[in-house]
């Protein structure tokens, strides 16, 4: 039996593809130990999925520019001195680090301690972290085919993003129950990412009036973030929607099962699990994402039919109402976007990776 620490921590992007190859890792005989940030959503998710005493919180900020150096690397060097201990104290005899603040500090440890380490990119343009320390990976797993090129010298394998094994379990009946939904509308499901996202939420809101035709046919389902959800609450008040709206959601396949159209961010993990579940989308990515990669994302799901794409640069009035509007009218290219997402899917990425870390641990 091997021991296996994974760095996942930092957003649901990140934690939630760390959690499915943990799955495939134990199914081989191996423990596994979370690492993960001080944030609200990293225990949640961990909570939410039965992990929560296998969580190790290691404390550190992300790069916020020159002007943040120094608070940046008094933090790295106090996360990797913390990852280090922890590293010895679970006996680890590898690491993988699936991206963002904490998967630096980890693999540090790990290159410091001369431990075996692995990463996972999620995205088609790469992190900080994955450019640093992918030149001394065992092997660096890629969620997109365009990410290959910005990793030159770099053993490198297109695996896809890993996804929980729940997901695309469901009925849509089932789904709409466990949700407390009313079966006979046309459910759209809004969600800005694991902590929410305010320029989406404000573009909904701001939308709302495209949709009041089809007001008394659908039911929307928001997930806000937590510092939103009474904002967007207020939003939807008064106005003839039948809104659900929370802060976090850990029965993602539910939803993805009773939508029949998502509105959302095009982190890799969300589109990953909309395409396990065949779900069309609207993807307006995250404009802030480093090295705009959100864009980069959402263009090369979208280039397959499989998705909408509009920057939210673009969102200054109703616009992505009358979207939602137009594409709920539209039943037959809504199948057919469904199709094509599904065709996009990595069921096999857990154990791609799971296997070349066996063979290591």
């Amino acid at each position: 039996m091997g021991h296996l620490a994974i760095a996942c921590g930092g957003t649901g992007g990140h934690l939630f593809p760390g959690l499915a190859v943990a799955e495939a890792v134990r199914r081989r005989g191996h423990e596994v130990c979370f690492f993960i940030s001080n944030k609200q959503v990293d225990h949640r998710a961990l909570s939410g999925a039965g992990e929560a005493s296998h969580g190790v919180e290691i404390p550190a900020v992300g790069w916020s520019g020159v002007w943040g150096a120094g608070r940046f690397g008094w933090s790295l060097v106090s996360a990797v001195r913390k990852a280090g201990v922890e590293l010895k104290k679970f006996k680890a005899g590898g690491v993988l680090g699936m991206g963002g603040f904490v998967s630096g500090a980890a693999v540090g440890a790990a290159r410091l301690g001369r431990l075996p380490y692995f990463l996972h990119e999620s995205n088609a343009i790469p992190g900080r972290a994955t450019r640093w320390l992918s030149r001394g990976a065992e092997k660096v797993f890629l969620g997109f085919e365009e990410c290959r090129s910005h990793l030159d010298g770099a053993k490198v394998e297109v695996t896809g993003t890993p996804v929980r094994a729940r997901l695309g379990g469901i009925g849509k009946e089932e789904a709409l129950k466990r949700l407390g939904l009313h079966p006979g509308r046309h459910l759209v499901a809004v969600v800005g990412g694991s902590q929410g996202a305010r320029g989406l939420n404000e573009a909904m809101l701001r939308g709302l009036g495209a949709l009041e035709s089809q007001a008394q046919m659908i039911q929307i389902l928001h997930v806000a973030g937590e510092a939103q959800v009474e904002k967007v609450r207020k939003g939807y008040a008064g106005r003839g929607f039948h809104a659900v709206v929370v802060g976090f959601c850990d029965e993602m396949e539910a939803v993805y099962a009773a939508a029949e159209l998502v509105v959302s961010r095009s982190g890799a993990g969300t589109l990953a699990e909309l395409a396990i579940c065949g779900v069309p989308a609207i993807l307006v990515p995250f404009p802030a994402a480093a090295g705009n990669h959100q864009v980069a994302n959402a263009k090369a799901y979208s280039q397959a039919g499989a998705a909408e794409v509009i920057e939210e640069k673009y969102l200054v009035g109703t616009e992505l109402g009358q979207r939602i509007a137009r594409l709920l009218m539209e039943k037959t290219r809504r199948d057919r976007m469904g199709q094509l997402a599904h065709e996009k899917q990595s069921l096999a990425a857990s154990e791609k990776i799971a296997e070349a870390i066996d063979h290591v641990l």
